[in-house]
């Protein structure tokens, strides 16, 4: 997937589950998500480069999810699936600035910075991805840049999630 994006000259980032196994604890999953920058256009072009060198493009599943038509595409690399999300938002963007190259079976890819993944985990408000975010503060403690986290939770209206999962998840 990464050369496949990298031949489309689309900057990219790992994000979700393999990315907390690269800064948190690692947990099994069959789901890779790569945040990419580019725009309709480019993510078209890579949905067909994609299926031209014999990855399957999953319609059923944008069937199901319109909303994300043009703004996420589902590939199927059995028994894998990559799901490809473009950079819509002022987040997205700086977090793509902030991605970080890490090393995996001999080649370098980019992965999100832990600050960023524990945003994104706690914007998506579920219990698995709270319990994400505490994995990756716990395991990157004293190596958060906690300005960056503060200023980024105030602007996405996350304060309270952040104090939360600082908390290591517990209330009080």
């Amino acid at each position: 997937m990464a050369d496949l994006l990298e031949g489309v000259r689309a900057p990219y980032m790992i994000f979700g589950a393999v990315a907390v196994g690269v800064w948190g604890r690692i947990r099994t999953t069959l789901d890779v998500d790569f945040l990419v920058q580019t725009d309709e256009e480019g993510l078209s072009r890579l949905e067909t480069t994609a299926e031209s060198s014999g990855i399957g493009v999953d319609r059923r599943w944008l069937d199901w999810n319109p909303m994300r038509r043009g703004v996420q595409i589902r590939l199927i690399l059995e028994p894998f699936r990559a799901d490809v999300v473009r950079a819509t938002d002022a987040h997205d963007r700086a977090a793509m600035e902030r991605r970080r190259q890490v090393s995996w079976r001999g080649r370098s890819l980019w992965v999100v910075s832990p600050e960023d993944l524990i945003l994104q985990k706690i914007r998506a408000q579920r219990d698995y991805d709270f319990s994400a975010a505490v994995s990756v503060i716990e395991e990157q403690k004293g190596r958060l840049d906690e300005e960056y986290l503060d200023l980024w939770a105030r602007r996405l209206y996350v304060e309270q999630e952040l104090a939360y999962v600082m908390r290591g998840g517990t209330v009080g």
